[in-house]
């Protein structure tokens, strides 16, 4: 690894523009401004759940890229500047190595699996009554009537 990219820092955009075409003059401007692409543009059309300078339509597209911080701020303003991009984010990415890995989301969110021991601290329910064979229920029926 080169030592200027140790100074990079990964940033994902996502945008709206018009039509496809537009997209690669948003990859272009990411290029102008020093960005490496580090993953594949994903783009879709999707109908908008309300009008944006005037389009009910739009392509959204993704995409993961490389860049200095000072580069990325100035990317922002000229992406501002452009009347084909509708709207548009720009996020700073945590490092791979920094992102924690959750398999499943925190326990603590998580439903037990059936037949498993409640927690500790979990709130007690009341059980649900069990069936009863068909030999019980008459039973129950004749001391009812009783």
């Amino acid at each position: 690894m080169k030592k200027e990219d140790i100074d990079k820092k990964e940033y994902e955009i996502s945008f709206l523009v018009a039509s496809e075409p537009e997209t690669q003059g948003v990859l272009a401007l990411i290029g102008q401004h020093g960005g490496e692409l580090s993953s594949e543009l994903k783009a879709r059309n999707l109908a908008l759940a309300y009008e944006i300078k005037k389009h009910r339509e739009a392509v959204f597209a993704y995409v993961n890229f490389k860049a200095y911080p000072e580069e990325a701020k100035s990317l922002e303003g000229d992406l501002n500047a452009r009347q084909d991009v509708l709207r548009f984010m720009v996020i700073a990415s945590p490092a791979a190595a920094e992102k924690p890995v959750m398999l499943g989301g925190p326990m603590r969110h998580r439903r037990p699996m059936r037949g498993a021991a409640p927690a500790a601290d979990a709130p007690s329910r009341p059980q649900a009554p069990r069936p009863l064979s068909n030999e019980a229920l008459e039973k129950k029926i004749e001391e009812i009537l009783q």
